[in-house]
């Protein structure tokens, strides 16, 4: 759960394919997650899912 007053990192969608396109070259979630500087492995699952399921990796975050 969020905190008040925290801030996210938002990804382009450029680094959010590198972070799949390492995954699926068999670099592990935590590894791709640690070269990338994406503070949870669990992120990187989630855009190779959507990914996988053909759904886009646009920020889904509107300001």
């Amino acid at each position: 759960m969020a905190k008040k007053g925290q801030t996210f990192k938002m990804y382009t969608e450029e680094e959010k394919m590198e972070a799949v396109r390492l995954y699926e070259t068999g670099v592990s979630s935590r590894e791709v997650a640690r070269r990338l500087g994406i503070p949870e492995k669990r992120q990187v699952l989630d855009w190779v899912n959507k990914v996988r399921n053909g759904e886009p990796l646009a920020a889904s975050r509107s300001n």
